[in-house]
């Protein structure tokens, strides 16, 4: 890499296989990857264009929460700044949903953080913050989380 480029990040290694994980979501061996990984898909606010991205979730209830690592790095999620529809490939169903970005200075933001850290220590590093499962988030590691790391929670509608 030449001097003074930026620094390839994990979004970098990632992004090009996001066709083939999108192929494997959609096909009957979905179970593979299925159980953390979903498929997103939604019509741009601008654009009206459709979008499709595999993304890690997890369930809470009729509720499905989407971390994002690296928010700055991305651009899918301010469609979901205010409620919008999306529909959501989750294990081999889809399911019709009303996505919406949780506030980061929200106690809701940091317990959908915590519980995803609890389950998905390692995530921490890829966050910016050393997290011990067990411990609270001090203001540091919220200053730097509230940053670093969005969340989206998709209601289910159907």
């Amino acid at each position: 890499m030449p001097p003074g480029d930026p620094m390839i990040s994990i979004n970098d290694l990632i992004s090009p296989l996001n066709p083939i994980v999108v192929a494997l979501l959609r096909s009957p061996l979905h179970v593979i990857a299925s159980k953390g990984l979903m498929l997103l898909s939604w019509s741009g606010r601008r654009s009206a264009r459709r979008f499709s991205i595999p993304v890690g979730y997890q369930r809470d209830g009729n509720a499905v929460i989407v971390l994002i690592s690296k928010p700055g790095e991305k651009t899918w999620w301010k469609n979901f700044r205010q409620p919008w529809a999306a529909e959501l490939l989750i294990r081999g169903r889809v399911r019709p949903a009303t996505g919406k970005c949780v506030d980061p200075r929200s106690p809701e933001f940091f317990e959908r953080v915590e519980t995803t850290l609890q389950q998905l220590p390692w995530m921490g590093r890829q966050l910016g913050i050393q997290y011990r499962r067990g411990e609270p988030l001090d203001e540091e590691q919220r200053t730097i989380l509230m940053q670093q790391c969005g969340v989206v929670r998709f209601e289910l509608t159907g």
